[in-house]
């Protein structure tokens, strides 16, 4: 072999090498349906096909405490009316609060372990569903939380209907950030969910749905994650409202129009109702939304801390309100900012 040869062949197989890892970097395409009643209308219906969705990422009920009985209970249990359209990778989802594994007792997990899956299956059944190939559970656990997080986890994959199955858990910013803290879930994929990273009752926070630079501050080590993190952009939008420097609660408005000074509020003069709620003078609301811009900045950050070559994008989430904010072009371009 001539030394040109072995210079030639030193230069090339490298760049071979990235060429053939580039090219194996797959992401799909995804929406949550965080509705309690599944029925697709006719513009929500047309997004998916045109977006080339290929995941949909369904909530099929909560799992709350409640305080009368003192157990874990299913709400917000899902009522399909009409079906997933064709194509499409169903996910179920189950979103358990964290208040509930703050009061469960080790029979509760256990109980939970068993009713959870026993569930899904009742839903899958009922409407004519097969087998998904992945499971979500949803959780903002805590430290204080997480060992009997981790144990509920453990039990769900013991069950038959979790056994062939890929689960897969949200991770928050802060568990991602803090990891020592928060710990590993016992699953196989996780889902960064990039939304909901400011203080939300703090009036000097600007857009507690989404902001570029506070993402940035969280997303450092996500490339070093021990589970593959599909990550999630939010869709949408809302109102908060202060009385004073005091929260009140969010307000769901659409298409409110109101004068907004350049710090996106809105201050009451007078009393007013609007939307059936009593509004005071000096009342004001915060006008908090996820724009192209903003969510453009964050897919470029997210993009470079990706952990592994086949991940999901998912928009947060599928409801005709939302999607009247944005053009396709403009959702085409942000699910492509992660095409190679």
């Amino acid at each position: 072999m001539s030394f040109r040869l072995v210079i030639f062949l030193f230069l090339i197989i490298p760049t071979m090498q990235a060429c053939k890892s580039h090219d194996a970097a797959i992401t799909h395409r995804g929406f949550y349906y965080w509705k309690s009643r599944f029925a697709l209308d006719s513009s929500e219906a047309a997004t998916l096909q045109q977006l080339r969705t290929e995941k949909l990422y369904i909530k099929f009920f909560d799992v709350a405490w409640n305080p009368d009985t003192r157990t874990p209970e299913p709400v917000a249990v899902l009522d399909m009316t009409s079906p997933i359209p064709n194509g499409l990778t169903m996910v179920p989802v189950v979103f358990i609060t964290n208040e509930t594994l703050q009061a469960a007792t080790p029979d509760d997990i256990a109980a939970m372990g068993l009713k959870i899956p026993k569930l899904i299956g009742d839903l899958l059944q009922k409407h004519g569903m097969q087998q998904p190939a992945e499971i979500q559970i949803d959780c903002d656990w805590t430290a204080g939380t997480r060992s009997r997080y981790f144990l509920l986890l453990q039990q769900l994959r013991k069950t038959a209907l979790f056994r062939n199955t890929t689960l897969s858990v949200t991770i928050r910013l802060h568990q991602v950030k803090y990891v020592a803290e928060t710990g590993i879930p016992p699953a196989d994929r996780g889902l960064l969910m990039c939304y909901n990273m400011g203080n939300l009752q703090d009036p000097k926070t600007g857009n507690s749905i989404i902001d570029a630079h506070t993402l940035d501050q969280y997303i450092g080590k996500a490339d070093a994650y021990p589970l593959p993190l599909d990550m999630a952009l939010p869709i949408f939008d809302w109102w908060v409202w202060f009385r004073q420097q005091d929260y009140q609660g969010l307000v769901h408005a659409e298409k409110l129009q109101l004068p907004l000074d350049k710090q996106q509020r809105w201050y009451c003069q007078h009393d007013t109702i609007i939307n059936g709620l009593i509004f005071k003078s000096g009342d004001w609301l915060r006008y908090e939304n996820s724009s192209m811009n903003t969510l453009l900045e964050a897919a470029a950050l997210m993009k470079k801390k990706r952990n592994h070559p086949n991940i999901t994008l998912i928009l947060y989430h599928l409801d005709a309100k939302n999607l009247a904010h944005y053009e396709i072009a403009d959702l085409e371009r942000l699910y492509s900012r992660f095409d190679h």
